[in-house]
């Protein structure tokens, strides 16, 4: 017993770094400072081990990614310290030159989770025909591991990239200040994410955003992310009733980041989107790449958890004020990370309603779950009610609504017009043909769900002053309602083998064919209303085949299944036409109809609990 002791303990000190020790090849430059590029006061001539007596996160920014090096700081023969990287050389020339900069575990993880992903589809195929008592949670798991897969394969061959911080500067801060009881400074951002960060923080105890943003940003990348997946799933699954839908609307979420791709033009006003493979480059596309995942340290992944969260708790447990007061405190601690999340109370109203109506059975019923909800709420949003309440004298008072007292956010009816054509050309591979599933199902209960879970926070962000920051991370949390949609619309019920092949034919033709741009501006279109109806610009060969693969499948559809064939036909001509205005219409258009799902169930309710003969 005492050897494997012994050896736990020496493995323990070598961990810690006790006697450290690094080794650089030839070429292998030292830095006076932690910074790159940075004076060089070594280079090692031959192949040489220093003293290792520290490290040095440094990030090199051009918005919106940065780069990241882990520093070694090590001590020379002479005495001086300097900062090295055992991958970093110096050329003859005197430039730098940066080799593999992975890390070693990262191998191991992306053959595990291939291996995994490979495992499961296998198992899931063999199995198709059988009873499987796990073919639920290996439905659910399908799509999570999936996009981990896919996203340890993005990240590995961009190596050492990441978002630039942003907004997480100003949630550090708060953590910071917070951490040493400095409240001198008022705070003008939300305290969910400080609070999240805490952890980490308190494990790497540097006082450093850099060394934060990596860790944050895997753990938000590879656990937030794929847990929002799974989630999402067990809702579907609940409001569909069907595991292979909820797996479906799931597995579209869990690849479309990777493909689905656009470029603004905000002095042009122009915006376009397209299908494009996925970009390991310090590029935009990568940018988008990690930000549709969830690979980033920003409020928005833990906020859409946290929201898929209460749904699910919602559907799951057993009706009771416990449940009531647990889902309303995961609440209240989601609109801690984003105000905004407070939108999506109609649609866990609608839950309740439609889905749960036993806590809702009786008035005493409903005032008591209401009461424990509310407490609940206020309890998981008390810490932002503090802070409110400390720095601008209201709980009620936020940072974000007081202008006049350095909040530089805020909601106007003229940002409309640019915004919803930025949000509806990025999100038009969703919105087009989530909009038309909503409007085709059959399920009114469902659309009334999805309908005020998906449209209430676009239409926020229409008129957000900062809504061009980000048409995708902000409206996160809607992403899932459109997916559900169009999974459960109805038209993809019973297809033959012959139906999925013109299917693929379209969706080849939408790949080929760039959709239209759209132009951020009323007087445009008003001034030239064919637009409207007509194409922007040039109509090359390769996206006149598009339009006839599309043209094609769509009247083969409509021969052997009309429903289908119409819902093919509508979207292939709003995807052609690129319009993001049409798009905003459809929102309003499915929110009233909606609205009138509403009013019909409403009264039928009523009428059937009044006295026979009244």
């Amino acid at each position: 017993m005492k050897k494997p002791a012994l050896l736990l303990l020496c493995l323990l000190l070598a961990a810690a770094g006790f006697g450290a020790t690094i080794t650089l090849e030839p070429g292998t430059p030292v830095f006076r400072t932690p910074e790159l590029p940075s004076e060089v006061i070594a280079v090692a001539s031959a192949r040489t081990e220093l003293p290792e007596t520290g490290s040095k996160l440094v990030l090199i920014q051009r918005h919106p990614l940065a780069r990241y090096y882990r520093l070694s700081e090590v001590r020379l023969p002479d005495g001086r310290s300097g900062y090295t990287h055992p991958r970093i050389l110096l050329t003859p020339d005197g430039n730098l030159d940066f080799g593999n900069m992975l890390e070693w575990w990262r191998y191991p993880l992306a053959v595990l989770l291939c291996g995994g992903l490979a495992a499961l589809a296998v198992t899931l195929w063999k199995r198709r025909r059988e009873e499987d008592p796990w073919r639920r949670l290996e439905l659910g798991l399908l799509p999570v591991l999936l996009r981990m897969t896919l996203l340890v394969l993005l990240v590995n061959s961009a190596q050492n990239i990441i978002a630039a911080p942003a907004d997480e500067t100003g949630y550090y801060s708060n953590l910071i200040h917070f951490l040493a009881g400095d409240f001198s400074e008022r705070w003008h951002f939300t305290v969910g994410t400080s609070i999240f960060y805490l952890p980490f923080e308190l494990l790497s105890g540097t006082r450093q955003l850099a060394d934060l943003l990596i860790p944050v940003s895997w753990a938000e990348g590879f656990l937030i992310a794929p847990l929002s997946l799974f989630l999402g799933y067990l809702i579907a699954r609940k409001l569909t009733g069907s595991d292979r839908k909820a797996c479906a609307a799931m597995l579209i979420w869990a690849v479309l980041p990777f493909v689905w791709h656009h470029r603004p033009d905000f002095t042009g006003r122009l915006f376009v989107a397209f299908f494009e493979f996925p970009s390991a480059e310090f590029s935009y596309r990568h940018y988008i790449n990690l930000i549709a995942c969830g690979f980033s340290a920003m409020s928005d992944t833990p906020s859409t958890m946290l929201v898929l969260l209460c749904m699910t708790i919602l559907l799951y447990c057993r009706v009771s004020r416990r449940s009531a007061a647990f889902a309303a405190f995961v609440f209240g601690v989601s609109c801690m990370f984003r105000i905004n999340n407070i939108l999506f109370l109609p649609a866990i109203a609608a839950i309740v309603w439609l889905r749960q109506p036993e806590y809702l059975a009786g008035v005493r019923r409903t005032l008591t779950n209401a009461a424990a909800g509310a407490g609940a709420f206020l309890l998981g949003f008390l810490p932002q009610m503090l802070a409110n309440w400390k720095f601008f004298g209201s709980p009620l008072k936020f940072s974000y609504t007081n202008y006049a007292e350095g909040a530089h956010t805020y909601l106007h009816w003229s940002f409309i017009e640019l915004n919803s054509a930025f949000y509806g050309t990025v999100n038009q591979l969703v919105w087009i043909p989530g909009l038309l599933s909503l409007l085709f199902l059959k399920d009114r209960k469902l659309r009334i769900i999805l309908a005020l879970w998906a449209v209430p926070v676009i239409w926020f962000f229409f008129g957000y002053s900062h809504g061009t920051d980000d048409p995708i991370r902000f409206i996160l949390t809607s992403y899932p309602a459109f997916f559900i949609a169009i999974a459960a619309c109805g038209v993809w019920d019973k297809l033959t083998r012959s139906q999925i092949g013109w299917l693929l034919l379209i969706l080849a033709g939408w790949i080929v064919c760039i959709p239209n741009a759209s132009y951020g501006s009323f007087g445009w279109y008003f001034a030239e209303p064919h637009h409207l109806l007509w194409r922007t610009g040039l109509f090359p060969p390769l996206a006149a085949a598009g339009t006839a693969a599309m043209a094609a499948g769509s009247v083969a559809l409509f021969l052997t299944k009309r429903k289908l064939g119409i819902f093919t036909a509508l979207a292939s001509v709003l995807y052609l036409l690129g319009n993001a205005y049409w798009l905003a219409l459809g929102l309003a258009a499915v929110l009233l109809l909606a609205v009138w799902d509403m009013a019909q169930i409403g009264c039928r309710t009523w009428k059937l609990r009044q006295p026979h003969g009244e």
